[in-house]
């Protein structure tokens, strides 16, 4: 459901697109990634509104179907740009293969957002049946987390 609590349209076959593009998911078996698609919910967010914000507890990982959004994280000064979030990305994920759970970034729908989510219930069911994919994501994720180090460290006073 959306904030206005009408239900989703994004047809099964753009769902299991969006899922078959994502490291980690494009190799899982179709009858899986196909119940994947089927558990995800379409959110949609109006520009300026938080989807996630750092520091929280993580139960859900998002798809960015339509629009665009900001990941950021808190810097000495301020929010620090970390990515642009667009069509196909994926976001979230890293909370949930974190066993604290918790939000590394704050993710802003920066236009009119749509998205679809995935619960971590339903995450974790599709890595107990396919091993593998945690891999994949949690190699992006690493890379995700060195990226974000690099950009606080870098934004340092000495």
């Amino acid at each position: 459901m959306n904030e206005e609590g009408e239900a989703g349209h994004i047809p099964a076959e753009r769902r299991k697109e969006l899922l078959a593009r994502i490291p980690g998911f494009a190799d899982l078996p179709s009858a899986l990634l196909e119940e994947l698609a089927a558990s995800l919910r379409e959110e949609q967010y109006s520009a300026g509104r938080a989807v996630v914000t750092e520091g929280e507890i993580g139960d859900r990982l998002y798809l960015t179907e339509r629009g665009c959004a900001g990941a950021t994280t808190a810097g000495p000064t301020g929010p620090i740009l970390l990515a642009m979030l667009e069509s196909g990305d994926l976001f979230g994920e890293i909370a949930l293969l974190d066993t604290a759970r918790r939000r590394h970034a704050t993710v802003k729908a920066l236009t009119a957002l749509v998205t679809l989510s995935l619960s971590a219930a339903a995450f974790a069911k599709a890595l107990a049946a396919f091993p593998e994919a945690r891999l994949d994501l949690a190699t992006t994720a690493e890379a995700l987390l060195t990226a974000k180090y690099l950009k606080k460290k870098s934004l340092r006073t000495p």
